[in-house]
């Protein structure tokens, strides 16, 4: 036990030598976290993700080093293009006003052709197999996953204990722990596993580095039963629900059906990891899923393709639909790789999924270019069509089709929430806020139908544009939230005094909604409102379903109840509407007559 670990912490310091440049990026990870805990602010997210990108670059740089070159000039030049390549991310993303979501999807692709160049390299002309490298990849992360979280667990404990048992720790000390394990221990933990590969200079390995290979590469007794006789079979059972499934569905809207595109898509997931990950065994349940599996897998790719391509002469492209449709050609290639050549051919999966992602990242033909020129020309193409596009300028109209409006209200809606309104000068930048959508177009947003009992409502008030409230006609303001689901807030009281007279304020939930009840002294109601009525009003004609939601100004978003004896004006901040259950934030103004 002790040889063990003593060769653990010999395989930590080897690894933290044979990365030099990785474990600086690692340090600077782990820096600026501290310094975003200890100032208890956001850390710069564009400094984090060029250190993770640049820790990224410089192991996959080791790992070329180590298979194809043998001077350490060779070594230094490496290291030195992984600092220029990580440059190069920064200043490519440095001009974006925040890290959004085509800057994060860009850079996690990056990120997974990294990983996926770094199982590959060692394989790539070598003895050792792409496989076998994936298998060392794959344990060294699930036993990296387990001991930090023996470690973070048992830190947290002794953290907890002191701070109740002997003196007090400030807060911040957990934070600090969890950064120190998760951002230096963890990946070093996992570079620690990975052995050094035959390269070009070594030819000549010695027994014990060939014996560590042949360790990392190997399949633990366990883990070949469980792939074998639990995830093997499991997978099978899938396959036939999927293709009973689509057998019994085959038809016209089989292809319309938004349950089928993400259903086939994990399936090719599934089976692509599991044959790589049977690839590496030798029993008769692994080479049947082999022989049979990829075959299986064609056809289901096909489908999926073709119901990503259905779907793109409806909603145009997307840069969600353009990497399913990727994805899509990947997996058929994949189909056909493991159908009709050998296992230790796997390793070209690897190459086409870095050029696939190569090519998605980088324009002009990367996701976001051409979903932006393609939803841009199909909003230009309808309002043409219609003639509500003459000289580079909108004009309104109304009486257009439902089909049309639906159209461009999508495309309006997917320019709006990837912030693409500012590079189109015809189009207002805040096209979703009061009612700049229907002075532009002529008539409000609307929505596909098609399931809209279980999607998400969702509306807010935009502070930004709305930032001042006139209160001085009114006697009290309450704020209140309002959760259908929590059924202990039924009944609760808020005691309000106006002009030495005392009203309670009472939320009590009947037939599954919350009223709002207002009582004076002498118990005598005087005003009860229906939630639901108060939000239906405000979600009702113009209500927005995902994304980002309705925004609206002070005005659309106050409702007003009133009587001869109260008035109560309810200024919605947010509210959220799911399978009939509302969440809502709201300040209530009220006014006694």
């Amino acid at each position: 036990m002790k040889e063990r670990l003593k060769n653990k912490l010999m395989g930590i310091v080897q690894a933290v030598d044979r990365y030099p440049l990785s474990m600086l990026f690692l340090v600077a990870i782990a820096t600026i976290n501290a310094v975003s805990i200890q100032k208890e602010a956001e850390h710069d997210s564009k400094y984090l993700f060029t250190f993770i990108v640049g820790a990224m670059l410089s192991v996959v740089s080791q790992q070329v080093y180590e298979r194809f070159c043998t001077k350490a000039s060779q070594r230094f030049m490496l290291m030195g293009g992984s600092l220029l390549l990580a440059a190069g991310y920064y200043l490519a993303i440095r001009s974006a006003p925040v890290f959004n979501i085509e800057i994060s999807t860009k850079t996690a692709v990056a990120m997974f052709a990294l990983l996926m160049a770094f199982i590959w390299v060692p394989s790539i002309k070598s003895k050792v197999t792409f496989n076998e490298s994936f298998m060392s990849a794959f344990k060294a992360f699930f036993i990296t996953a387990l001991f930090s979280a023996v470690l973070a667990g048992g830190i947290s404990s002794i953290i907890f204990a002191i701070d109740q048992l002997l003196f007090s720790i400030t807060y911040k000390a957990h934070s600090h722990a969890m950064n120190i394990i998760f951002s230096l221990f963890s990946p070093i933990f996992f570079l620690s596993f990975t052995p050094r590969y035959p390269g070009k200079k070594d030819a000549d390995q010695s027994t014990e580095a060939l014996e560590k290979v042949e360790k990392a590469v190997s399949v633990p007794k366990m883990l070949e039963i469980l792939i074998s006789y639990v995830i093997i079979p499991l997978t099978a059972v899938y396959t036939i629900i999927l293709l009973v499934y689509v057998l019994l569905n085959f038809r016209g809207d089989f292809w319309a059906n938004n349950l089928l595109e993400p259903m086939l898509v994990s399936y090719t997931i599934i089976v692509i990891l599991v044959y790589i990950l049977a690839s590496s065994l030798d029993n008769q349940f692994a080479a049947l899923f082999r022989k049979i599996f990829p075959k299986i897998l064609i056809p289901i790719v096909l489908f999926q393709t073709i119901a990503s391509i259905l779907k793109i002469s409806e909603a145009g492209v997307t840069h969600g639909r353009y990497y399913v449709i990727m994805f899509g050609i990947f997996a058929l290639m994949a189909g056909i790789l493991f159908s009709f050549f050998p296992v230790k051919k796997n390793g070209w999966i690897a190459a086409v999924l870095i050029i696939f992602s190569a090519i998605s990242i980088i324009p002009p033909i990367d996701a976001f270019t051409v979903s932006r020129v393609n939803q841009v020309n199909l909003l230009v193409e309808t309002l043409s069509e219609n003639n509500m596009f003459e000289d580079g300028k909108i004009v309104p109209n109304s009486a257009i089709s439902a089909e049309d409006k639906k159209t461009i209200t999508r495309t309006v809606s997917y320019l709006d929430s990837m912030n693409y309104l500012e590079k189109i000068d015809w189009l207002p930048n805040k096209i979703f806020y009061d009612d700049h959508f229907k002075n532009t177009f002529g008539f409000d947003e609307v929505y596909d139908e098609t399931g809209r009992d279980n999607e998400a409502q969702y509306a807010h008030l935009d502070w930004e544009q709305s930032p001042v409230v006139n209160i001085e006609q009114y006697d009290r303001m309450i704020h209140l939230t309002v959760y259908n689901e929590e059924e202990e807030d039924s009944g609760k009281e808020i005691p309000i005094e106006i002009n030495n007279t005392n009203y309670i304020l009472t939320k009590q939930l009947e037939e599954e909604y919350f009223n709002l009840h207002l009582v004076d002294e002498q118990d005598e109601e005087l005003i009860r409102v229906n939630s639901k009525e108060v939000f239906d009003e405000i979600l009702g004609d113009e209500e927005t379903y995902g994304g980002e939601g309705k925004t609206l100004s002070v005005k659309k978003a106050t409702v007003t109840r009133e009587n001869n004896k109260v008035r109560m004006d309810f200024l919605i901040t947010s509210v959220n509407h799911y399978d009939d259950q509302y969440f809502a934030d709201m300040f209530v103004f009220l006014k006694i007559k």
